[in-house]
């Protein structure tokens, strides 16, 4: 099955400016794909009863569009109030009268803190996709799972960037993956260990890939693109069978935990081999697709066994960088 390339129409009072805003902030490199342009369309047309020769934001329709709606979690009503904040500071921008909701009034969620696995648990969980059944709706998932939940730790990959990999984006030959436009618009190239490049082309014999064939690396099956929430799940399900107790999504584990969860791992056998880290941390920021070092903070939430022995060799070079671990924190 092909993607279908969705053309959002803007029908709103704001229409005009909602098609700039768009173009706009993908010229700062932002992916904003369909799903947040079509949040976008939803604020344009909860102001269709407006109409005006010259488009304005009052401060009255900013928090007509932002007050609580019943049966609505807080989250989503902070994601209103800093869509049209922004909104706002764009028409601000190209002179036009806007009421630019204060940021005082976005409550900010709290930090979440990864969950970084242990080599252990890293081992259970590629077992447990080791071990799944054929299922009749989904006659690949015992292919697909095992190599996917490795490349997302390997490679320490966005789920998203797994899921959008087509065929001709893995170079089986020098085992490198090429990722297009991943977030903020970059692309980036992503080598593989040995091993995993290995198992990547007996994979892509098993799947009977061809030359010719440049559908998904990890199709669903319609062979379109896996919906991200089917993986979570199935995810789920992983966890469980490796004997990982999910605390639910506030507390993980989360899939992008594998992520974090590279990132740490790397960051300590680059410590354990003695490589120069003020070299070695730029490399390993390129890799994950980040802009600069401070990027990468999040991905680096040190265990409390780990802890001293990352940082002792980065404390004169990144002072303050790495959070300090409470006891309380796992």
């Amino acid at each position: 099955m092909k993607d279908k390339e969705r053309i959002i129409v803007f029908d709103g009072p704001f229409r005009k400016l909602c098609d700039k805003y768009i173009s706009y902030k993908r010229s700062l490199g932002f992916a904003f794909g369909i799903k947040t342009a079509c949040t976008v369309r939803n604020m344009d047309r909860f102001f269709k009863n407006y109409h005006f020769d010259i488009p304005k934001l009052t401060k009255k329709m900013v928090l007509s569009f932002t007050a609580y709606r019943k049966n609505e979690s807080l989250k989503t009503q902070h994601y209103r109030m800093s869509l049209i904040r922004q909104f706002a500071i764009f028409m601000s921008s190209l002179d036009y009268d806007a009421y630019i909701l204060p940021v005082k009034f976005i409550k900010l969620g709290k930090t979440f803190t990864p969950c970084i696995f242990t080599y252990d648990e890293i081992s259970r969980i590629i077992k447990a996709s080791d071990n799944l059944k054929i299922h009749k709706n989904s006659p690949n998932q015992h292919i697909i799972y095992p190599v996917l939940m490795r490349m997302l730790y390997g490679c320490g990959l966005r789920i998203s960037e797994a899921l959008s990999l087509r065929v001709n984006d893995v170079n089986l030959q020098d085992g490198i993956l090429t990722i297009i436009k991943s977030k903020f618009n970059k692309s980036r190239l992503v080598p593989m260990s040995v091993s995993l490049t290995k198992i990547c082309s007996d994979y892509a014999a098993k799947m009977n890939f061809s030359i010719k064939d440049n559908g998904y690396f990890f199709p669903a099956p319609d062979k379109g693109r896996y919906n991200r929430n089917v993986i979570y799940v199935k995810y789920k399900h992983l966890l469980k069978k490796a004997g990982i107790v999910r605390k639910g999504y506030a507390s993980g584990p989360r899939l992008h935990d594998l992520r974090h969860t590279f990132a740490v791992h790397a960051l300590e056998k680059m410590v354990a081999e003695d490589i120069d880290i003020y070299c070695s941390l730029p490399i390993l920021c390129a890799y994950l697709g980040h802009t600069g070092i401070e990027s990468s903070q999040k991905y680096l939430r040190l265990t409390k066994q780990s802890f001293a022995s990352i940082t002792s060799p980065l404390e004169s070079l990144y002072k303050g960088v790495f959070p300090e671990v409470n006891s309380n924190e796992k």
